[in-house]
C-alpha cells in the first residue's frame, strides 16, 4: 500500500506510534519531500542546533539515512522502469507531461505523486521540504513536443530551497553516494553507523548493475548509463537543468568519502 515508502508525509505522532507498533524500526520515504519538523526526533534543527530529546524515553531517536546518485543517470532510470519507453525521442515527451501533472500532487495523496519522479533537481525539491518550483510551461509554437522542458532560472525561486536543502542534507546521518553503496567503502559506513556486521546484496535477491550499486528487484534490467543513452546536446541540456543537484551530489560525494578516509574530519 505504499505506506512504509511515505514517512515523509506523516506526522511525529504517527511515525512515534508506528515504531511502538512494529517490530522493525526501518521505515522510508520515497515518494514525498523530506520534513524538516522530523529532525526533532533526532535531537537537531535544520540550523544544527541541538534540542533536547524526550528523557523518558517514549519517542525514538531516529537517525537518517539517504542514498543520492546521479541527477541525470536517476531521471533516466525513472523513465525506463516507470515511463516504459525505450526511444529516446519518447524522454522529453515523458518528462513534459509528468511536470504537467504537478500542480495535482498533494503531499500524502495518491493521486499524481510519481509525477515527482520526472522533476529538475528532485534532490532540492525533497530536501528543501518540498519548496522547490517547478514552472510548468506550454511548449511554444516552435517547440517541438520531443524537446525536453526549459529549467527553471529565476534565482528567487531556486536560491532559498537550494540553502535548505543543503541544511537538511547537512543533518543527515549518513549520506551514500549509490555508486559507492555497494563497494566496500559503502559497507563500511554502514557497519560504523548502523552497528550491521554483514552488508551484502544477497545473490538470487536483486538483479542489475551491481558494480554502480544499482539494483533492480523487479523489472527488465535497462541501461540507465545517460551518457550513452543521451547525444551529447542532450546530456549537456539536463545537466545544465539539474545543476543544482549536481552540486549537491558531488558535495555530498566529497563529504561521505573524506569522512571514510580522514580521521580528523
Amino acid at each position: 500500500d505504499l505506506s512504509d515508502g511515505r514517512v515523509g508525509s506523516w506526522t511525529n505522532e504517527e511515525l512515534i506510534g508506528y515504531t511502538k507498533r512494529e517490530s522493525h524500526l526501518l521505515v522510508a520515504n520515497e515518494w514525498d519531500p523530506f520534513s524538516h519538523d522530523k529532525l526533532k526526533l533526532s535531537g537537531r534543527t535544520l540550523d544544527g542546533k541541538k534540542i533536547p530529546l524526550d528523557p523518558q524515553h517514549t519517542s525514538p531517536q531516529l537517525l537518517f539515512v539517504t542514498t543520492l546518485r546521479d541527477p541525470l543517470d536517476r531521471l533516466l532510470s525513472a523513465y525506463l522502469f516507470f515511463g516504459a519507453g525505450e526511444s529516446p525521442s519518447d524522454f522529453g515527451v515523458w518528462i513534459r507531461r509528468n511536470i504537467g501533472r504537478l500542480p495535482k500532487y498533494r503531499i500524502g495523496e495518491k493521486g499524481a505523486f510519481r509525477c515527482n519522479i520526472a522533476r529538475y533537481n528532485v534532490i532540492v525539491w525533497r530536501y528543501s521540504g518540498g519548496n522547490l518550483e517547478h514552472p510548468v510551461s506550454t511548449p511554444s509554437s516552435q517547440q517541438q513536443e520531443t524537446q525536453f522542458p526549459l529549467p527553471m532560472t529565476d534565482g528567487k525561486l531556486w536560491r532559498d530551497p537550494f540553502e535548505s536543502a543543503i541544511r537538511a542534507l547537512s543533518q543527515q546521518d549518513l549520506i551514500l553516494p549509490m555508486d559507492i553503496m555497494s563497494k566496500e567503502e559503502g559497507q563500511e559506513a554502514m557497519r560504523r553507523l548502523l552497528g550491521w556486521g554483514k552488508v551484502a546484496i544477497k545473490e538470487g535477491k536483486g538483479k542489475g548493475d551491481r558494480e554502480s550499486g544499482h539494483i533492480v528487484t523487479t523489472g527488465k534490467i535497462q541501461n540507465s548509463n545517460a551518457r550513452e543513452y543521451l547525444n551529447e546536446e542532450e546530456y549537456r541540456f539536463l545537466w545544465d537543468a539539474n545543476w543544482l543537484d549536481n552540486i549537491l551530489v558531488l558535495w555530498c560525494r566529497a563529504v561521505f568519502l573524506a569522512r571514510l578516509h580522514c580521521n580528523d574530519i
